[in-house]
């Protein structure tokens, strides 16, 4: 023994008790020895002392050997006690023997006795020391497997895993009375043990068990109360001395947390990857929402976006459920909502419970907590659920996850949406230019025409009335020129408007066209408010195009005759010539940028035409004259007062 015996020893003759201590001494290799001369003195001292052996004569004054005896027992039950007497006799021994005492001696004058005395005290130390550390051990096994997250448990290798010793932590994980297991009356196999895991957790303790090792199994159980719990489970075999395996002793726990963590984050890694693939912002944000409800298993989701139009954070994306209960605004609108603290603060805003922290939340859903991430410049990402507190520590770490990718995806698409735009604004620069290059040798083609004509004539007559008609044309070229480079970089557009009489305008565009042998009539005037030069390039192109395309050159008259006029039933006006029309099947494509009926046409006159007249607010339509030929009506014009 490593720690000291302590001994009290009780008897009235101080001289013995001194003769005793010396003794005990020399005899025992760590004493230490405390002595009384009553055992009211003795019982006094107990607590203090904390005896490992109490020796006590039988015949005292007051109280004798075997009182005391009884008095020990009811306050220190399994302690050591050695009657040492001098009074002895069969009738004494067997009394001791019969009220619990350790042992029984009789005094003597020999050292023998004293030896006897030692080695009684030693054994009986021994033993009780044992038994002590013993019960001590048991204590503390009990409460390591009482205090432990799981079951621990001894159980038979068969498919049943019928049981033989459950800790108390079993009702904990499953609702069922360790007893109720260990007889039978529930079997963990069948009863508990998922059917869809039995045979998979079976194969793996197999395998261990057939190459002599430990085993790890994770698999699902089902509780009393019907509810589906993941289990982790370690153990290994239990082997006699024949090496025949006698049982298994393990322990498990429940990991439902872990296991549902584990495959959020899978489930959120899946939704990371489709928004790297996710190149427009609101798709980003429904791939958001759509993984907050469906994957990391928030009862609410939704994405707010700022607007700059509105200065407001618009609901783009909503949780169907929520969208069904929601009217104008999906959720959280306001300057001083939450959503827009989070996105002008750039800080995460958590409500455990809305209520009771009088948070405005103008949402008809049923909402008490709620979570709010900023997305940088872009928004805000809301998750809410009906129960207050609702979101844990994982909860929120999930969350961040998500908000961080969102905000990086939607950077991402911002980038894309800049690229496709300038490349937009590139193709129709391009398609501009394409535009000007056809329009300018289009439109300009019929003015150089008559500038060359009439210098001809005027070499050929030396009439200066030619010089002024080539003069009027070469201005009406700057003036083209001049529009095309305003077309050229804005595209198609009118200027500023005026009140124009109609037939003004229409003489100047047939004096600004090649119409020899064409006539013109205007059937009436009207006053409409329009972009003069525009309307006139309008109108050259119709005349031109109608003495192109209008005349028979196989008739007897090769002249085509025009027709400009008011609308009767509409605010418009027409322009329709007697020429040999448009056949119906090719009507539809006229107005098409390229086509043409003529090899030699350019096929933009006409473009030129709507488009004009689009740019004014007008609409066009083309239909058969009176006369055959074509006819083209002018609507939704605005009229001068």
């Amino acid at each position: 023994m490593t720690d000291p015996i302590r001994v009290l020893h009780v008897d009235d003759e101080p001289a013995f008790l001194t003769l005793t201590r010396e003794f005990l001494d020399r005899e025992l290799d760590a004493v230490e020895v405390e002595t009384t001369t009553s055992a009211a003195a003795a019982l006094d001292r107990l607590d203090a002392v904390d005896p490992d052996c109490l020796v006590s004569d039988y015949q005292m004054p007051e109280m004798d050997g075997l009182e005391l005896l009884d008095a020990v027992r009811d306050r220190r039950p399994e302690l050591p006690f050695i009657l040492f007497t001098g009074h002895g006799s069969e009738q004494i021994a067997s009394n001791a023997i019969s009220a619990g005492v350790t042992d029984y001696l009789q005094k003597g004058s020999a050292n023998e006795q004293f030896q006897l005395l030692a080695n009684r005290i030693r054994n009986a130390v021994e033993a009780y020391r044992t038994q002590a550390a013993f019960e001590e051990s048991e204590r503390m096994f009990s409460t390591l497997i009482s205090n432990l997250p799981g079951m621990v448990y001894r159980c038979r290798n068969a498919p049943e895993w019928p049981m033989e010793f459950v800790s108390q932590g079993c009702l904990d994980l499953t609702g069922y009375q360790p007893s109720q297991l260990e007889r039978g009356e529930v079997v963990w196999g069948e009863e508990i043990l998922h059917p869809d895991d039995q045979e998979s957790a079976w194969e793996v303790v197999q395998d261990a068990v057939d190459n002599l090792e430990s085993f790890e199994v994770t698999y699902r159980i089902r509780r009393r109360d019907g509810a589906v719990r993941w289990m982790w489970e370690q153990g290994r075999g239990v082997y006699g001395d024949d090496g025949e395996l006698i049982a298994l002793e393990g322990f498990m726990t429940d990991v439902t947390e872990r296991v549902r963590y584990e495959r959020r984050l899978d489930a959120l890694n899946e939704v990371l990857g489709k928004l790297l693939e996710t190149a427009d912002r609101h798709e980003c944000a429904w791939v958001a929402v759509e993984a907050a409800c469906d994957s990391l298993e928030f009862p609410i989701a939704s994405v707010r976006l700022y607007d700059q139009e509105t200065d407001d954070l618009e609901p783009v994306a909503v949780t169907d459920a929520t969208a069904d209960g929601l009217e104008e605004r999906l959720a959280f609108p306001g300057e001083n909502g939450p959503a827009w603290h989070a996105y002008t603060t750039g800080e995460v805003q958590w409500y455990p419970d809305v209520v009771s922290e009088s948070v405005t939340v103008e949402s008809h859903a049923d909402i008490r907590s709620l979570l709010v991430l900023p997305l940088g410049r872009y928004g805000a990402l809301a998750l809410a659920s009906p129960t207050p507190d609702d979101f844990s520590e994982t909860d929120h770490n999930l969350a961040r996850i998500l908000a961080a990718n969102l905000q990086s995806a939607l950077d991402r698409a911002n980038r894309e949406r800049m690229v496709r735009d300038r490349e937009h604004e590139l193709r129709e620069q391009n398609a501009r230019l394409e535009e000007f290059t056809n329009i300018v040798s289009h439109d300009l083609r019929n003015p150089l025409s008559v500038v060359r004509g009439q210098l001809e004539l005027a070499r050929e007559t030396g009439d200066g009335e030619h010089f002024d008609r080539a003069e009027v044309s070469l201005t009406r070229i700057e003036d083209l020129v001049s529009d095309m480079l305003t077309l050229a970089k804005q595209g198609m557009v009118v200027g500023e408007t005026e009140a124009l009489y109609l037939e003004v305008v229409v003489r100047r565009a047939w004096e600004a066209v090649e119409a020899e042998g064409a006539e013109l009539t205007v059937a009436s005037d009207l006053g409409l408010v329009a972009d003069q030069s525009r309307l006139q390039q309008l109108l050259e192109n119709l005349f031109r195009n109608s003495v192109e395309h209008g005349t028979d050159h196989d008739a007897a008259t090769d002249g085509v005759a025009l027709t400009v006029g008011v609308l009767d039933d509409a605010a418009g006006f027409y322009v329709a010539d007697d020429g040999p029309g448009i056949p119906a099947a090719e009507r539809e494509h006229v107005f098409d940028p390229g086509f043409s009926t003529e090899e030699q046409g350019t096929g933009f006159g006409l473009a030129i035409v709507q488009q004009i007249a689009t740019a004014h607010g007008w609409s066009v339509a083309l239909t058969e004259g009176d006369d055959g030929g074509v006819r083209f009506e002018f609507t939704d014009v605005e009229l001068a007062e």
